[in-house]
């Protein structure tokens, strides 16, 4: 019962976790697709950012 606990996914609960992290590969996946689309967000939202105090500073000119 223990060997069975040791070895499955902590977010899924599948039996195929393979490192210490102890995620199998498919939520390995996700968290990683997850982590990418919110890096684009905050880069997109930094741009649009540095855009608006651009363009306040140039009219304040």
């Amino acid at each position: 019962m223990i060997q069975k606990l040791w070895n499955t996914c902590k977010k899924c609960g599948c039996e195929k976790p393979e490192d210490t992290e102890k995620l199998c590969e498919h939520c390995k996946a996700n968290r990683r697709q997850f982590w990418n689309d919110l890096t684009k967000v905050g880069g997109v939202a930094a741009g649009a950012l540095l855009v608006v105090f651009a363009s306040g500073k140039l009219r304040k000119k």
